[in-house]
């Protein structure tokens, strides 16, 4: 799967997940964690001279991958609720669902992706 419908897989889940009114906050951060996996930042230490100097620099990126982390969780939760926002109105507008409405939006989001992709092979062969 590629990296685009990955990510809007784990979006439509992490959608369905919050939802949930049952289930509470942490509840939900953990069942999306769960089944979207740990977001992770994988960088490789090149070879330090002095070990001091390994640890120094696992320290930065250690910090620099939470505030990443932060800002991106931010950016996440805004665009989350504004999507919830949209998805209310529109249900409310045209009396789908939510459910029914996720499930439109998911596929229309695959085909729209496999498309493109379509297009790109067409034009790199």
């Amino acid at each position: 799967m590629g990296v685009l419908r990955e990510t809007a897989a784990q979006w439509m889940r992490m959608l369905t997940i919050t939802a949930d009114r049952s289930l509470s906050m942490s509840e939900q951060a953990r069942l999306i964690s769960e089944v979207n996996g740990p977001v992770r930042l994988d960088v490789t230490l090149r070879p330090y001279r002095w070990p001091w100097q390994r640890a120094v620099a696992s320290e930065v990126l250690d910090a620099a991958g939470t505030a990443a982390l932060t800002s991106l969780n931010w950016h996440i939760n805004t665009a989350r609720l504004t999507t919830e926002h949209l998805i209310h109105r529109l249900s409310e507008a045209i009396g789908e669902s939510r459910e029914q409405i996720l499930q439109e939006l998911s596929i229309s989001i695959d085909a729209t992706i496999a498309e493109g992709e379509a297009a790109a092979g067409e034009t790199s062969t």
